[in-house]
């Protein structure tokens, strides 16, 4: 048996995780801030920092994987005002 590898996804279900990568990227980043603050380490030397970094590397790689999957709408039937 191997994992499915196809989902059925609607835009809303894509906004959802898009959201909830966003807030675990701020969360994360709270994270770092605080332990980096809470030290006389330099933040090169705090392992907690360099796997808090390595997540957020990571979430933000995967927001760039739904991005470029997807397929931006225009009207071809009316003046389009991008914002």
């Amino acid at each position: 048996m191997k994992p499915n590898e196809e989902f059925k996804l609607t835009v809303r279900d894509i906004e959802i995780i898009e959201d909830s990568l966003h807030k675990k990227i701020r969360a994360l980043t709270e994270q770092r801030l605080t332990l980096v603050q809470s030290t006389n380490k330099p933040e090169w030397q705090i392992d907690s920092v360099k796997r808090i970094d390595e997540e957020v590397k990571e979430v933000n790689q995967l927001l760039g994987r739904l991005y470029h999957q997807k397929n931006f709408y225009r009207p071809k039937d009316k003046i389009y005002v991008g914002g």
